[in-house]
């Protein structure tokens, strides 16, 4: 039996848990980090580190830009002559980059006020300053401080999961995998079941990237919601589509409310299920090469400027490849979706099964991103399931408070921002190996170390 010398509480045991075992990781070195030791040196150190993340997250939002308009110039939609004037004078790069200055000079400026007060280099001057920092959000337009704030919330999250990760408090094999499809389900449903809670931009990707248009999946959401289809309605939405003859011959029959929406009033410009989703693996993958190559290339030049100008060909060889993959991604992950689908209705059709759920759909979401997901690369598969969880988070937010589950807390994003940051900055300075590789890069090339 212990004596009570021995024995360990369960505050302390949960102290001791976690604290890392210094095998696990490599200790941040601080010897060669710049450290202001007056008011003046300090503020000179956040003037210089604001202006250099403010110049250097304005260029990566202009270049993208630049890319984008470049675009539309050789597909004839704008002149040649604009490009500049357009890319310079862009409002949503000079507020980007105004959000990445501000947030530099402020995380600098109290971080080393602090370590100089307290003449002391922990994790708690990290917290302080990127709470205090987090403020740089409100540089941003009122519509896209929610996103930008849970798209951080989810950052702090990740870095949280891997600091109980290391520390073998939690762990869950494909974690990444399994939280992309968790989020796809979510926003899959919304897709075909309450598309006014995605952000009106994003919903329009989803249809031009899906290929399935907005008045034929509104007919499906009406269908399953159990309001009455009319020939006339359904023949009106379909007869935009230039549908084929056998198209208009199923929906001239079809009853006011059947079990689902044929496949016919789904794909009407195409005949058969098989040739569809051959067509919209073809279509996909044509219409985001562009988009995957711009994504890939230029935080390339950017941020590894100097080992592309050393490697030109390799470099250029594993853009085309991520590339490559990325786009072989999202094609099948929309032919998925759309197969399962189509194969619903022909299990409907041959009285195999005869149900229609609207919680189908977010199931068919979880199943062909899950699937998907893996054609890309192990670290991109995190960075997809982060992109996507804050869309889904936000569209399951909009329900609960259309239902008048949840109240609206006013400039709530601005305290999740501030929330998320200190979290963020606290693990950069301490323990940056439990953030992505991804957001250690963009901090470390905009922020510096210290």
């Amino acid at each position: 039996m212990l004596r009570p010398s021995q024995r360990s509480s369960s505050y302390d045991r949960l102290r001791a848990k976690l604290i890392r075992n210094p095998s696990s990781y490599k200790e941040v070195n601080k010897k060669d980090w710049n450290r202001p030791k007056t008011p003046n040196e300090i503020a000179i150190h956040a003037i210089k580190g604001g202006a250099r993340a403010f110049l250097m997250a304005y260029g990566l939002r202009a270049g993208v830009h630049f890319c984008f308009y470049l675009l539309r110039v050789i597909r004839k939609k704008a002149a040649l002559s604009n490009i500049l004037s357009t890319t310079l004078k862009n409002e949503v790069a000079l507020r980007f980059g105004a959000m990445f200055g501000v947030f530099a000079f402020l995380w600098k400026g109290v971080n080393n006020g602090m370590r100089v007060y307290r003449n002391k280099e922990d994790r708690l001057n990290g917290l302080v300053a990127g709470a205090v920092a987090g403020l740089a959000i409100l540089c941003e337009k009122q519509e896209k401080r929610v996103d930008i704030a849970q798209q951080l919330f989810v950052r702090a999250l990740q870095g949280a999961y891997n600091a109980g990760k290391a520390r073998d408090i939690i762990y869950f094999k494909n974690g990444d995998a399994l939280l992309f499809g968790l989020a796809c389900m979510e926003i899959l449903y919304a897709y075909t079941m309450q598309p006014s809670t995605l952000a009106p931009g994003y919903y329009d990707f989803m249809i031009k990237t899906a290929r399935v248009p907005h008045d034929l999946l509104r007919l499906n959401e009406k269908n399953v919601r159990g309001n009455a289809l009319t020939v006339h309605e359904t023949l009106n939405a379909i007869q935009k589509f230039r549908p084929t003859d056998k198209a208009i011959q199923v929906v001239q029959s079809l009853p006011p409310h059947p079990t689902v929406v044929p496949c016919e009033a789904i794909h009407p410009w195409v005949d058969g299920c098989h040739a569809t989703a051959l067509e919209r693996f073809i279509k996909v993958v044509q219409s985001m090469l562009p988009i995957y190559g711009t994504l890939h290339l230029v935080p390339m030049l950017i941020f590894r400027f100097s080992q592309f100008s050393k490697m030109p060909v390799s470099m250029l060889s594993k853009t085309a490849l991520g590339t490559a993959k990325s786009c072989a991604f999202m094609g099948l992950f929309v032919t998925l979706y759309q197969y399962q689908f189509c194969t619903h209705r022909n299990l409907v059709k041959h009285n195999i099964i005869n149900f229609n759920s609207k919680y189908l759909y977010g199931l068919f979401g979880f199943v062909c991103s899950f699937s998907s997901i893996f054609l890309e690369e192990k670290k991109r598969r995190g960075e997809l399931a982060m992109y996507c969880l804050p869309i889904a988070l936000k569209s399951y937010y909009q329900i609960l408070y259309q239902r008048k589950w949840i109240i609206h807390i006013k400039h709530f994003e601005v305290m999740m921002t501030s929330f998320a940051m200190a979290i963020i900055m606290s693990f950069y300075q301490e323990e940056p190996d439990v953030l992505s590789s991804f957001v250690r890069k963009i901090m470390l090339h905009l922020f510096g170390r210290n």
